[in-house]
């Protein structure tokens, strides 16, 4: 059973997730901070912008580390202030950016660093510059006002991650060995500049977002043969750790990937780096919520990180967004049509709501290894050319040259992708959820988390009673912490007793014993099982009654389940193929017997690269009945990756005759140039009369 209209069917009950925190830290890692008594930084310049600091509502979390990490990533201060930006505390006074950071509760500050973000004539690629001069003039900054410093070493002269991890182009021209020997002379030499501008660093990230390599092409990750890369990966982790414990045998490594909620992709990751003995200290995630799927799943990732290789762990970014407003300098990346899968609305609460819910599943990561959050970018205003990359850092981004006037003229200067997640206003005032890292660990009174509506009055249901489905128990709400929670919902009787044969319904409910609602239930009789791939478990394999018929290359993973939600049609799951390398096939089926007699219809979605960019040499849906195959091409109709109601299409064979005792299968089948993906989701092969 899926719900057309919501994004996911986890059930979130009102009282938060909970776990066996503990008090027990066995990894050995722990976080000292400096008491700093500072004086104000004031300026001159006053913001009048009003808020309400004392509505927020943030409870306290009992059993959060006393070293935990209350961090941000704030790597664009310095470029906002040389452009005019002034930062404003709670009073409306112009103060230290730093200063107004620690006093709500910050106590670390992580810079991500380029290794020269400039091309030939020194013209900067954008998203602050952060080389090490710029983040060393900032770290002092934040070490003066009490905050532990972390350096994001992303190894590239730009934005390095999933996507992308261009080599610097200083090292383009070095074989794998020099790399390596590069990127721990890097490591050392920078790490010693910190040093000697009195700059005590804490921690380094090893790598930004690794989770397909590092330094391309040398460490790219091929995760249909993945040895050879992981051997390379392994290699470049373990030069920058040496180069970072030659300068201080004490400072903690963090190798950082993201897609937070991918349990079996970081099982994977760091089983190979456990088997090839890399010594890190600290697993790094990025968890953005309307992104990176559950907090449930969130939730079963860090459990089983922590449990399986005992490593302390960090949220090294999230956020969340507070507004839908724009300005000429904006190209915001979050919009309100993102709450139901970030699960929040879009508000200043919903921020703080957010922060809070992820603080609290690290503080209830098994032996009390969830070490801290980082959020990602809180200053982030949005003034003129303080955007996310010039047309020079894109056209290095793209081509690997940013002088060329033939490459640069093909872009123009990018705006500020994430001012609308910030934790300051648009003008540079403090919101009031920057406080919720100081609330967490507040002794205020615990305020309760009630329903004030419910998300819509009225939702869509598809009811298979083939496989007896039911309706669902719960219904998405709206709370006084802005979050969008799963309540109760009761449904009437007499509606229920009509849901027996197929036809469209409205049922009446109730949701909490106060708000009355409907459903508009589509009961359908489809003998697919699992046609939506939610009953999959909480891995990536497929799982019966689906069957994997064959794949090439044999010990490739080609065929496999994807939750990212920016890709599944509806729920959680679909099912996904793809090969980096090499031609490839597939065929993925079920089979479906006992079926009375009748006409069929047999439908799916499919979302798939378009031929335009990568072919797909075959792309069949199909239906074998008795061993006579109906195959239905979509090679030449699917469109490439967008919205999912937008992009995927629908696969359709009609007039389909079924005799009793018939062997029946369906399923999909391709053959695909290397780089070919696709995605399909929502089957059903329902008797139409």
């Amino acid at each position: 059973m899926k719900r057309i209209k919501e994004l996911t069917l986890a059930v979130f009950s009102l009282s938060l997730l909970t776990g066996c925190g503990g008090t027990n830290n066995s990894s050995g890692v722990k976080f000292t901070y400096q008491d700093v008594d500072f004086t104000p930084l004031i300026g001159s310049a006053t913001n009048n912008e009003t808020y309400d600091y004392n509505a927020l509502k943030v409870n306290p979390i009992s059993n959060i580390r006393d070293d935990f990490a209350m961090g941000v990533d704030a790597s664009m201060v310095q470029e906002i202030e040389s452009l005019g930006g002034k930062y404003f505390n709670s009073g409306g006074q112009e103060q230290d950016v730093f200063q107004i950071l620690a006093d709500n509760g910050v106590n670390f500050f992580r810079v991500r660093l380029w290794n020269n973000p400039m091309n030939a004539v020194g013209d900067g690629y954008g998203g602050g510059n952060t080389d090490a001069r710029s983040a060393i003039a900032m770290s002092k900054r934040a070490q003066a006002a009490g905050l532990n410093v972390l350096v994001d070493f992303h190894y590239s002269d730009f934005w390095a991650d999933p996507d992308q991890q261009r080599t610097p182009t200083k090292w383009m021209s070095y074989d794998a060995s020099e790399v390596e020997e590069a990127v721990k002379s890097f490591t050392k030499t920078t790490l010693n500049q910190f040093h000697n501008a009195g700059v005590k660093v804490n921690a380094i990230q090893v790598g930004n977002e690794i989770n397909n390599g590092m330094l391309y092409p040398y460490g790219k990750i091929d995760w249909n043969d993945s040895k050879a890369g992981f051997d390379q990966v392994a290699d470049f982790l373990k030069a920058g750790i040496a180069g970072a414990k030659e300068v201080d045998p004490d400072i903690y490594t963090v190798i950082h990937l993201a897609n937070g909620g991918a349990k079996d992709e970081f099982d994977v990751y760091f089983s190979a780096l456990t088997e090839r003995k890399v010594p890190y200290d600290i697993i790094g995630v990025s968890y953005y919520p309307y992104y990176h799927g559950t907090l449930e799943a969130l939730k079963s990732n860090l459990d089983n990180l922590a449990t399986k290789f005992k490593k302390p762990i960090m949220i090294m970014e999230m956020s969340y967004g507070y507004t839908t407003e724009s300005n000429a300098y904006t190209a915001n990346t979050y919009n309100s049509a993102m709450e139901d899968a970030g699960k929040y609305l879009t508000s200043i609460q919903g921020q703080a709501t957010a922060i809070h819910d992820v603080s609290e599943i690290l503080a209830n990561v098994p032996n009390n290894l969830g070490l801290g959050i980082f959020y990602w970018e809180p200053g982030w205003l949005p003034i003129e050319g303080a955007g996310w990359a010039t047309a020079e850092g894109q056209a290095w981004a793209e081509y690997g040259d940013g002088y060329s006037s033939t490459y640069v003229s093909k872009f123009s200067d990018g705006l500020a992708t994430w001012s609308n997640q910030g934790l300051f206003s648009y003008t540079g005032k403090v919101l009031p959820s920057l406080a919720t890292f100081k609330l967490m660990r507040g002794t205020q009174n615990t305020m309760e988390e009630t329903v004030t509506q419910v998300r819509s009055s009225s939702i869509e249901v598809t009811l298979n009673i083939a496989e007896h489905e039911q309706m669902p128990t719960t219904y998405s709400v709206e709370t006084n912490f802005d979050a969008i929670r799963q309540a109760p919902v009761s449904w009437n009787t007499i509606d229920l007793a009509q849901l027996e044969v197929p036809g469209n319904y409205v049922v009446r409910g109730t949701v909490n014993n106060t708000y009355s609602v409907s459903a508009n239930v589509n009961v359908i009789e489809n003998y697919i099982r699992d046609g939506g791939f939610e009953n999959q478990g909480d891995t990536d394999q497929l799982l019966a009654p689906w069957i994997i018929a064959s794949s090439s290359p044999e010990e490739a993973d080609v065929v496999k389940l994807n939750r990212k939600p920016q890709d599944v049609r509806s729920g959680i799951s679909d099912l996904n193929w793809y090969h980096s390398s090499a031609v490839f096939t597939f065929d993925v089926k079920q089979e479906i017997n006992s079926l009375p007699s009748g006409t069929y219809s047999l439908k799916t979605y499919i979302m798939a690269v378009a031929k335009s960019e990568i072919a797909h040499d075959y792309l069949d849906v199909y239906i074998e009945i008795n061993g006579v195959e109906t195959l239905l091409s979509m090679k030449d109709k699917v469109i490439g990756w967008g919205t999912p109601e937008n992009y995927y299409i629908l696969a359709q064979i009609d007039n389909i005759s079924i005799q009793e005792g018939d062997q029946v299968s369906i399923g999909i089948q391709g053959q695909g140039q290397p780089g070919a993906w696709g995605h399909s989701d929502d089957w059903s092969l329902v008797k139409v009369n």
